[in-house]
């Protein structure tokens, strides 16, 4: 093996024990199943038949690790299968701990006002929240899906 090579596993080994070791608080069962992304909160907001998804997350010490030395481009895989049961998502930005993502036709016009139909999510975050286009607010904790919404754009 070369000498590089060696360096490098050497390097990425000691990076993931440092990482493991100065994360405070990590609860292992938030990464179970060989889930290494734990979905913190997702907001939606709506805005007549699209959607701005904002998802905040937290990754376990390795994706950590794994992030900082290759990028976020292979985290998007994991943020399309949160999505699996939309049809027309786009990420629009993704960093070490948040996601913004745009999610075309989530709701259909019927006359002046918009329906969402129910979709399934790929993981449960710790809190959904629902904005409406007037501005309210609705939580939902451990969401495995969104729910049927009937809004009007003010």
């Amino acid at each position: 093996m070369k000498i590089k090579a060696i360096i490098t596993i050497a390097l990425i080994i000691s990076a993931a024990l440092m990482a493991a070791r100065v994360t405070p608080g990590i609860n292992t069962n938030q990464f179970r199943e060989g889930k290494y992304i734990h979905l913190d909160n997702m907001v939606i907001e709506f805005d007549k038949t699209d959607a701005d998804v904002q998802i905040s997350y937290h990754l376990s010490p390795f994706a950590q690790v794994y992030m900082f030395m290759f990028g976020s481009k292979h985290l998007e895989p994991k943020i399309e299968e949160i999505f699996f049961d939309f049809e027309n998502i786009e990420i629009q930005r993704m960093g070490i701990n948040s996601a913004l993502i745009h999610v075309n036709d989530i709701s259909r016009q019927k006359d002046e006002d918009y329906l969402h139909d129910s979709r399934e999510l790929g993981m449960q975050p710790d809190v959904l929240t629902l904005v409406y286009p007037d501005g309210k607010r609705k939580n939902i904790e451990h969401a495995k899906s969104t729910s049927d919404i009937f809004y009007e754009d003010p």
